[in-house]
């Protein structure tokens, strides 16, 4: 299943209210990967956050400078028992070792 992102706002402290088209939305706060620093942080200007907006049929928010997230990757993040990819990776890891 693939989510589509039909909303998304700006929350306090750079976090992101997100909004899917299975009318679920979660809350995904940006400061631990701000902190790590490189290109995302500048994310940290509220300003610059603020610019977020939905790419393309809403696979994905994106800021200026070519920053991207994509839909898939955010609600598996919030919803890590839902994602079958990761518990089968980790199964199949778990049998190697």
């Amino acid at each position: 299943m693939l989510y589509h992102i039909t909303k998304v706002t700006v929350e306090a402290e750079r976090k992101l209210c997100i909004f899917y088209t299975n009318e679920t939305s979660i809350i995904v706060d940006f400061n631990p990967l701000i902190q790590k620093g490189g290109v995302l942080a500048k994310l940290a200007d509220p300003e610059f956050f603020a610019q977020v907006s939905i790419g393309e049929k809403g696979r994905y928010i994106q800021w200026p400078e070519e920053i991207e997230f994509c839909a898939d990757a955010l609600w598996f993040e919030s919803h890590p028992k839902a994602n079958n990819f990761q518990q089968l990776e980790e199964k199949l890891f778990s049998q190697q070792t």
